[in-house]
């Protein structure tokens, strides 16, 4: 499938694929501790290509699956693929992503600030990830 122009992914497929590694990698990163301490779940709501993902911190190593997991997350972040792209390479700032409605965030706002670790620490791995995946 040739991807859409300005596109990242070709498809749902390569996201995941990417995704799945990336969140493989940071699993265990000392940065989860503040999600862990909080339980918390974070969906993540992709579009363009569409992938549903679930970051399950209520234990260590967090785990992340692409099918929902049976309970309600703490914290809904709606976005597209390519914000999330640029969110990780670090082009587009997390304030101005919200500020700007890149990123929708459904839940408790003080708990939103947490995503700031998890992103740090998929941060310091998805831009290796992507040279080589896309």
């Amino acid at each position: 499938m040739v991807p859409d122009v300005g596109r990242i992914y070709a498809d749902a497929e390569q996201l995941r694929e990417v995704f799945s590694e990336m969140f493989e990698t940071v699993a265990d990163d000392e940065r989860m501790g503040g999600l862990v301490a909080q339980q918390m779940v974070i969906n993540f709501r992709l579009h363009d290509p569409g992938a549903d993902i679930w970051v399950d911190g209520r234990a260590r190593p967090v785990v992340t699956t692409f099918e929902p997991i049976g309970i309600d997350a703490t914290l809904t972040a709606d976005l597209s693929a390519d914000s999330m792209h640029e969110l990780l390479l670090g082009t587009l700032p997390l304030g101005k992503a919200v500020l700007f409605r890149k990123l929708k965030v459904s839940g408790s706002t003080s708990r939103a600030l947490k995503l700031e670790p998890l992103l740090h620490a998929c941060q310091a791995v998805y831009p290796g990830i992507a040279d080589r995946r896309l």
